[in-house]
């Protein structure tokens, strides 16, 4: 009867074991594992306020750099799709032409726009941190997918985390310079498509590749995402601490500004 009991649990184990390695979960878990090992301070399954319909949301993994004073706040939201079809980044050279490159870096919040401005036209280093050339991606779609387009899921959720983790808060006296920095992760291969001079179509396959995106809740909000493949998680993450590490740097006069403020008797 105990050796019947113990093959049964054995079996149920075992399908249990199946259906999470089939689920996500499993990539979740090692992006988070990531971005602790490299700093942050992480939490999975974290939620969020829908900017466009009001409704609390799930996000997959949410990376925070470590913050005490709570003025200067940097989030690294990230999505994670497991699959077993590739993903495509549709590129062009003029994407970022024209383009606000402090919008392209980053969403965020109000009272980080007027600051973040200020910074980059005063600080070389920091135009050199959010440089980015005008070749970009301008569209993300699952390859050989059917009609629900995982991409644009992904990309519409991950966006949508980023504007409600910036909001600005009701209840405080301290300005909020928050950043949010979108990322999808996958398990699968990444293609970038460009059209070459002959006119003929063109795949590279790339570990990482970045892509612009847009949606309206209802003010436009509009952000580079980051897509990686899982292989190259432990570098991005470890570059996305020195990035977090380098805006808190530059930013370091404005929180300064912010705290002092607060704490005048006239404010």
């Amino acid at each position: 009867m105990n050796k019947l009991l113990s093959d049964k649990e054995t079996i149920v184990r075992e399908k249990v074991l199946t259906w999470i390695n089939k689920s996500g979960f499993p990539l979740e878990m090692e992006a988070a594992k990531a971005f602790r090992n490299a700093g942050f301070e992480v939490r999975q399954s974290a939620t969020h306020l829908d900017p466009q319909e009001q409704k609390g949301r799930e996000i997959d993994v949410l990376a925070q750099d470590p913050d005490w004073i709570g003025v200067i706040d940097i989030y690294f939201v990230v999505e994670c799709k497991s699959s077993d079809k590739p993903w495509v980044v549709l590129m062009a050279d003029d994407v970022l032409s024209n383009f606000n490159r402090v919008h392209a870096f980053a969403v965020t919040s109000i009272d980080a726009k007027p600051e973040i401005f200020s910074v980059w036209h005063n600080n070389e280093d920091f135009k050199f941190l959010l440089g980015k050339s005008t070749r970009c991606g301008y569209s993300f779609r699952q390859a050989l997918g059917g009609k629900n387009d995982q991409a644009y899921t992904a990309s519409i959720s991950v966006l949508k985390a980023c504007a409600g983790l910036t909001r600005e808060r009701t209840a405080s006296a301290l300005k909020r310079f928050a950043f949010a920095l979108p990322v999808i992760v996958v398990d699968t291969p990444i293609f970038e498509c460009t059209l070459n001079s002959n006119g003929d179509i063109e795949l590279a396959e790339v570990d990482q590749s970045d892509f612009l995106f847009s949606a309206h809740m209802p003010d436009e909000v509009a952000c580079c995402i980051k897509v990686i493949r899982k292989d190259k998680l432990q570098e991005f993450t470890q570059t996305a601490k020195k990035t977090a590490d380098s805006l808190r740097q530059f930013m370091e006069e404005s929180e300064q500004a912010a705290i002092e403020s607060a704490g005048s008797p006239n404010h």
